[in-house]
């Protein structure tokens, strides 16, 4: 079994392919890492959840280049501190999984229950581009990066070796990639679509920031999945 120093050591490894990938494609932005939030924590913990979304935010001037930092060490690993956003939801959802798989109406909220936020720091989360994006994704540029970099996302993947992956909207760029199948998948729910392949279980789900069903809803169908197929 790894050792934190060594998932740790290893990480830093990938980190050093995707600067020199994204120096080949002469990027403008500087990339941005993520990985194992909390190496430690997350090898103790069970199950083990990676979550992929499609590219990490940063508020940028006009012509201005980002990137350059960490999302999981310099964000995450400090747990998350806001009942808002994408990584509040992803904190519910978490949270849950790891503690009973207690219903939304039931987990408090993250300014009133520290150990709410602080689950991010026993996750895993990679995004397909690893450069500086919008509050919109443009769906076919993070398809042009899936292309660009998926050797790497794989081998992130491999590192990581997760019990269960949610895919924000993204794991159709993995299909091929991860030998996984669309019409296998099942169906039951209509907001988190789950196939189990090699004693990993996959969710192939909406975005969690996303305004297309209430937040309730996505988080209890994630959990509800986990609950009854992990």
């Amino acid at each position: 079994m790894i050792t934190s120093d060594e998932l740790h050591l290893k990480q830093i490894e990938i980190n050093n392919e995707i600067t020199e990938r994204a120096q080949e494609l002469n990027k403008f932005h500087e990339p941005i890492f993520d990985g194992v939030v909390n190496e430690e924590l997350f090898l103790n913990g069970k199950p083990k959840i990676l979550w992929i979304l499609k590219e990490p935010w940063e508020k940028l001037e006009n012509g201005q280049s980002g990137g350059g930092w960490d999302l999981v060490k310099n964000l995450l690993n400090e747990g998350w501190h806001s009942n808002k956003g994408s990584y509040a939801i992803m904190a519910y959802v978490s949270y849950s999984i790891l503690n009973g798989f207690k219903k939304y109406s039931d987990i408090p909220y993250i300014s009133e229950d520290a150990n709410v936020g602080n689950s991010m720091k026993y996750i895993s989360y990679i995004n397909v581009k690893k450069f500086p994006g919008s509050t919109t994704s443009n769906m076919d540029e993070i398809s042009e990066y899936y292309l660009e970099f998926k050797d790497i996302l794989v081998k992130q993947i491999d590192l990581i070796n997760p019990d269960i992956v949610i895919g924000g909207n993204t794991l159709q760029f993995f299909f091929d990639d991860l030998k996984l199948k669309a019409d296998n998948f099942n169906k039951e729910t209509s907001s988190a679509w789950w196939l189990k392949n090699n004693n990993r279980l996959y969710i192939h789900s909406y975005h969690p920031n996303q305004r297309t069903i209430k937040k309730e809803k996505y988080v209890d169908d994630i959990v509800s999945v986990v609950q009854n197929n992990y």
